[in-house]
């Protein structure tokens, strides 16, 4: 494969919001959930969208951020260049969508249009239980801010709710914990798929690339582990993944011409059961006779500190993510060390997190290992409370242009699912987020044995389906008149 960028699209880093490309890496983050008014809601919502259009954070914005974080982190810079304004983002319903008389946004995709709490398919808790998105907690308008000073987004965070003229239905603070672990101990964010792209007239690539050797699976990388997948798997308006040829792009998505360098966004409050995914995995590992570390890094798939369970004992950084499961990864010239293939699951299992989400170069359910980058979706989850808090857990969000064949595939067909994404197998559901009938236990094969659980380790709290829109599309909601 050719990691040459030529022929990949122009990425319009100016209209694209930074929440979707490259993310917020802040420290802390503040989530505002609006309910617009059910008697002309129109005119509230533009009043919010007039306050915050101006003041959303773009892509290009956001890369420049990071660097600076990243040469901060590496002695390079001041860290008091990370003192600015907390970045912004936000989203809206399908309601809004309508009262700002746009309603083939609000129909974009079936799955945004029904809504999480109509979706029958994730298993849910009843929403009248949720504590976000539920039965009078609906959001409408959702504003992200993001910050490294915990004063500024307080401030910044004041001023947005001082405007706003309809009712906050939703107030969640969010912070990373030390070393971007999540509360059960495992680093997270590890694996992510790498834009295709260019940034400027002359081709310059968005990731830089590292010149690779032909690796034996369909892929094409950035550098080691990095997947490159087609932008349009996560924006609106650019090419999308072929499910048959990785390395050439499908076309764009059909949509509103309002939608273009907009997506789709989960989010979901995730509460975690920390007690009890301790003590329930101690017990599992008394019956098999094997350590909780090693069961607990079974049901995950790789080691609290990201190695994974294929690759070497004293992986590096670097190698964290270059493996596959049914071939071997080679070595890389002065570069990481290979990893030996794991097709039948004798050293992750195959109902481990993350080869149920992510099969890599395994053949599944739905073809082809060329087909599974199609249903990559881009997470920007953040923890929220602290080990000394009864309530904490994973505020889960992810960006796609499909929430059914992206984001619902994964939940639902194959973390849910014993026989998939492997067909012909019955080796369990994904035991961290896997969600079955209830009544029923919730069963996976590990290494040594099958073990089984009637302990929700991950409770659903509430979330929403929403459209993100580009930063022109927001200016033009907030100024447009109803056009209804």
């Amino acid at each position: 494969m050719n990691p040459d960028p030529t022929g990949e699209p122009r990425l319009d880093l100016d209209d694209i919001q930074a929440h979707i490309l490259p993310g917020f890496g802040h420290q802390h983050q503040r989530f505002l959930g609006w309910r617009l008014p059910d008697d002309d809601p129109a005119p509230a919502a533009r009043a919010l969208l007039a306050t915050i259009a101006g003041r959303i954070t773009p892509a290009r914005h956001g890369l420049a951020n990071r660097a600076i974080r990243k040469a901060v982190r590496h002695g390079l810079a001041d860290p008091a260049q990370l003192t600015e304004p907390p970045a912004m983002a936000a989203a809206l319903s399908p309601r809004t969508l309508r009262a700002l008389g746009h309603p083939d946004l609000a129909t974009i995709d079936e799955a945004v249009a029904v809504g999480m709490a109509r979706r029958s398919y994730l298993r849910d808790p009843p929403s009248g239980t949720w504590a976000v998105g539920g039965p009078g907690k609906e959001i409408d308008i959702l504003v992200i801010l993001a910050g490294d000073d915990s004063e500024l987004l307080a401030e910044a965070t004041a001023e947005v709710c001082a405007t706003a003229t309809c009712e906050l239905v939703h107030d969640q603070q969010a912070h990373r914990l030390p070393g971007d672990v999540e509360h059960f101990g495992f680093r997270d964010g590890i694996s992510q798929p790498v834009l295709r792209g260019v940034v400027d007239d002359v081709g310059t690539a968005l990731v830089t690339r590292t010149p690779m050797p032909l690796m034996p699976d369909h892929r094409a990388y950035a550098a080691p582990g990095d997947v490159l997948v087609w932008p349009g798997q996560f924006i609106f308006g650019l090419p999308r993944q072929s499910e048959t040829a990785p390395a050439r792009p499908a076309p764009a998505r059909d949509m509103p011409a309002l939608a273009r360098n907009g997506s789709l966004l989960v989010y979901r409050k995730l509460e975690q059961d920390v007690a009890g995914f301790q003590a329930d995995t101690a017990r599992m590992a008394a019956e098999l006779g094997t350590d909780p570390d090693a069961l607990r890094a079974q049901l995950v798939g790789r080691w609290p500190d990201g190695r994974p369970l294929v690759g070497h004992a004293d992986a590096t950084r670097a190698e964290l993510n270059h493996f596959n499961y049914d071939t071997d990864t080679p070595d890389i010239p002065d570069g990481p060390r290979g990893a030996g293939a794991d097709p039948d699951g004798l050293r992750c299992p195959l109902a481990a997190h993350i080869r149920k989400v992510n099969p890599r170069d395994q053949e599944t359910d739905k073809g082809p290992p060329a087909a599974t980058l199609a249903f990559a979706i881009l997470r920007r989850g953040i923890t929220y409370g602290y080990p000394s808090d009864s309530e904490r857990g994973l505020l889960f969000l992810c960006y796609q242009t499909d929430v059914t064949q992206q984001f619902e595939l994964l939940a639902q067909r194959w973390a849910n699912n014993p026989e998939r994404p492997r067909q012909g197998m019955d080796n369990g559901v994904d035991l961290l987020i896997g969600r079955v009938r209830a009544g029923t236990p919730r069963r996976a094969r590990l290494l040594d044995g099958e073990v089984s659980t009637f302990t929700d380790y991950v409770l659903p709290r509430g979330g929403a389906y929403l459209f993100t829109p580009s930063l022109s599309a927001l200016r033009e909601m907030a100024l447009a008149r109803d056009s209804r």
